[in-house]
């Protein structure tokens, strides 16, 4: 009977893992090849017309997205030591294990569930506050640079803002704010915490681990938006360093308000850089094929590796500590 029952386990446990790799492919081809705001022939003719696929440029874009996820799997490697001390090898697994199970999920909640999977069942409750602090501080690198780069291009450029977009823009930029004085006040939870559980475990990690999660999270941020910036000089965009980066910044900031599904990243992003680039001039065509690109490489190649660490996972061997 026990062994008919693990077997089944067993069985079941490798239908998952494959529904989880097939959902997590079929989202990142459905992404490349369907794109709502780019003919996935004309993406593939810009690139080519640019030359976007020399060696020296996929050399340069692989070793920055490479340089990303090394940022952030450090990251996961320094949070989890409050927990138990993983080696850079089972923090790259765990991260992009996770990361394949995010893809399909809202706000990338099955990152937060297959984490926990390579822990035992006690330590659930701290997985679970230490990646949402590693994201919140990815999000606070992203409001602190993009607020900078916000008010560079609008000074900058002198822009003459409708006060509707004013006033709507602050009032997202302010939103995590709000939600945390709400959270207070009316005891909101989020993920099982309130706002005064989630101070306390804050302080309980040390100050060491959060000053160093703060600092990768800030080097990914300047990886990542400067493969932006390298793209956008392949596409022989004429316009100087600190407006065009203060662009990116802000690209990102507006992308990051509004809570999706990482399949719908890409999207959120486009229309965002659409808009932003267009106060420089920058056609429409090649700000969508660069939103594009960075997102097949920071989000369909790393997806597709952690595909591998998902059909790999065996409980009783990775559920420690």
């Amino acid at each position: 009977m026990r062994i008919t029952s693990h077997k089944a386990n067993q069985f079941f446990s490798l239908v998952l893992k494959v529904l989880v790799v097939l959902a997590a492919v079929s989202f990142i081809w459905y992404k490349v090849t369907n794109d709502e705001a780019m003919d996935f022939d004309r993406f593939v003719q810009i690139l080519t017309e640019y030359r976007i696929f020399s060696f020296f440029n996929i050399l340069v874009l692989i070793i920055l997205t490479v340089l990303n996820w090394y940022f952030e799997i450090l990251k996961w490697q320094n949070l989890s030591a409050h927990v138990r001390e993983n080696s850079f090898k089972a923090a790259m697994r765990e991260s992009l294990a996770s990361f394949t199970a995010a893809i399909f999920t809202p706000s990338r909640i099955g990152e937060y569930g297959a984490k926990c999977l390579y822990y035992t069942r006690a330590a659930w409750r701290k997985i679970v506050f230490l990646n949402f602090l590693g994201n919140t501080a990815q999000l606070f690198a992203t409001y602190f640079f993009g607020i900078a780069g916000l008010l560079f291009l609008i000074t900058s450029l002198d822009l003459a803002l409708p006060v509707f977009n004013i006033i709507m823009v602050s009032a997202l930029l302010l939103a995590p704010f709000m939600l945390y004085v709400l959270m207070k006040k009316f005891r909101i939870r989020i993920k099982g915490y309130s706002i005064q559980r989630l101070e306390e475990s804050f302080h309980n990690v040390s100050e060491k681990i959060r000053w160093k999660t703060l600092i990768f999270a800030s080097i990914r941020f300047l990886i990542f938006t400067h493969q932006f910036y390298f793209l956008l000089l392949q596409f022989k965009v004429d316009v100087s360093y600190p407006l065009l980066i203060s662009a990116v910044f802000s690209t990102y900031i507006l992308a990051s308000i509004i809570p999706t599904m990482i399949i719908f990243d890409a999207f959120i992003k486009g229309g965002f850089a659409v808009w932003i680039f267009g106060l420089l001039q920058v056609p429409q065509i090649i700000v969508l094929t660069i939103v594009l690109t960075v997102w097949i490489l920071n989000f369909g190649l790393p997806g597709l590796a952690g595909s591998y660490y998902v059909l790999r996972y065996r409980k009783s061997k990775h559920a420690i500590a």
